[in-house]
């Protein structure tokens, strides 16, 4: 077994050695069963001590984060239980010869695979670049493309309807406030793709009226397609969002055996920058302008009736705080979450539901 000093060292060595311009390919040094033979060893030595493993589902990392946090957070998600990490990539860096010609796959987050092949799960690059919020380019035909060669166990975050995260509202940008139609042609063939090989996908999609009726009409047509929507109760223009809440979380859940949602949410009494008059997240308790570290009690019925539709995530990405840090308060929030759920709930969120979209075969 390779020591947890050699593993630092090759990470840092891998990222020291890798070209600023544009990348070339890498390839992923192990086969996926070899890959889940060392997650499920993983997520193994957690259940032995008797912690609750968790396997985020929706992050990113940038080449700077991975240089700078990433051998720190090692130590950190020992702590935490945090078994296993699917990373989103972003683009390659460009050069003077090829800027502006196209998506630039990026394969910063195939070295950190190969770097820690236990720990870390392989994601296409996510969709919140510009050539996807603003449909110019060939990132999606790049998608296709990698996810067809059957190297990646899960799509990263699309952006579809998208809010400004709150570090962009206090910074005034509007890059992400961002709508593309989820039936449009590159929602077709994100859930055709999906259909046809197997692989779940993330998206962010705020609970509006229309992105919702576009949200059953794909997992309609598609049934074997798998999704997974981002961020759970998050609700940050409530005006706009009025259907949202248990009644339609049930509906959707029991009519759409193919729709998962990550817990990649907000703690109790967040507010959102842009709109400070609400919390931004709405399965907490609330009394009298406060919430409460307890789950409303029909979004913990949710939670356990249908326990095997969500997952968890933490959300990591550019401009947040050090990954050790967000780590630590990300993780503290979904142990909150799991806390109160009956045994065999936490189980199926933290890591069974997991295993099931990555490897396409129950936890046994």
């Amino acid at each position: 077994m390779i020591s947890r000093i050699t593993l630092l060292a090759l990470t840092a060595a891998i990222f020291a050695a890798a070209p600023v311009a544009a990348q070339d390919s890498v390839v992923i040094t192990h086969t996926l069963p070899q890959l889940e033979k060392l997650w499920r060893a993983r997520i193994e030595t957690f259940l032995a001590r008797g912690m609750i493993p968790l396997v985020d589902l929706e992050s990113s990392l940038k080449r700077k984060d991975a240089e700078r946090y990433l051998n720190q957070a090692l130590e950190v998600m020992d702590d935490l239980g945090l078994a296993l990490i699917a990373f989103d990539g972003f683009q390659a860096p460009g050069s003077d010869k090829n800027k502006g010609k196209g998506y630039r796959w990026g394969y910063d987050i195939h070295k950190v695979v190969n770097a820690h092949p236990d720990r870390f799960v392989l994601a296409t690059n996510g969709g919140t670049n510009k050539n996807w919020l603003e449909g110019k380019g060939n990132f999606t035909d790049q998608v296709v493309e990698q996810v067809r060669s059957g190297t990646y166990p899960i799509m990263g975050e699309f952006d579809f309807r998208h809010y400004m995260s709150n570090s962009q509202c206090k910074k005034g940008r509007t890059d992400r406030d961002s709508e593309i139609p989820l039936d449009g042609e590159d929602g077709q063939r994100l859930f055709q793709l999906s259909e046809e090989t197997g692989v779940p996908f993330v998206i962010h999609l705020e609970a509006e009226d229309g992105p919702l009726d576009a949200l059953e009409r794909m997992l309609g047509r598609h049934p074997r397609a798998q999704a997974i929507v981002a961020h759970f109760g998050q609700i940050r223009h409530p005006a706009r969002q009025r259907r949202f809440g248990p009644a339609l979380v049930r509906r959707l859940l029991a009519t759409y055996p193919n729709l998962y949602y990550d817990l990649a949410t907000g703690q109790p009494n967040r507010r959102y920058a842009c709109n400070n008059d609400v919390f931004d997240t709405v399965i907490w308790r609330t009394s009298a302008g406060r919430q409460s570290d307890t789950l409303g009690p029909e979004y913990k019925a949710i939670l356990t009736d249908f326990s095997r539709r969500f997952v968890v995530g933490t959300d990591y990405g550019g401009g947040r705080a050090t990954l050790p840090s967000f780590l630590r308060q990300k993780v503290g929030n979904i142990r909150l979450i799991l806390r109160d759920l009956p045994d065999r709930a936490r189980h199926d969120i933290g890591y069974r539901n997991a295993w099931r979209l990555l490897t396409g075969k129950p936890w046994q």
